[in-house]
């Protein structure tokens, strides 16, 4: 981890798809990364949601895996979505970082 890094879980680069789930509402995105703490999605082309909202992404690795995290969004950049997990989900996380790693070999 270089010095300037100042997060507290490094991220894994991954690409897949996911749906964020805000109110009743859900938005098609992709991943861009995943964390201990949290993952960058896409911004959605018609993303609503500013300030810290609680909402629910589920991550579609593949056909037959679908994770799903309640997250709070932490951040809305012009074209990203900051999101960090809500505590208590421990296990889940831990399932999203494994099946993550058979993500990365897929590509690599």
């Amino acid at each position: 981890m270089e010095a300037s890094e100042k997060r507290l879980h490094p991220r894994k680069d991954v690409f897949t798809a996911a749906m964020l789930v805000l109110g009743e509402e859900g938005y098609l995105s992709e991943v861009w990364d995943i964390s201990q703490g949290g993952a960058r999605l896409g911004r959605p082309k018609r993303w609503p949601a500013s300030g810290s909202e609680l909402a629910r992404v589920f991550f579609m690795l593949d056909q037959d895996t679908v994770i799903s995290l309640a997250v709070r969004v932490v951040r809305s950049g012009e074209d990203h979505i900051g999101l960090k997990f809500v505590e208590g989900q421990e296990e889940r996380i831990q399932q999203l970082m494994y099946e993550a790693r058979f993500l990365e070999s897929e590509t690599t």
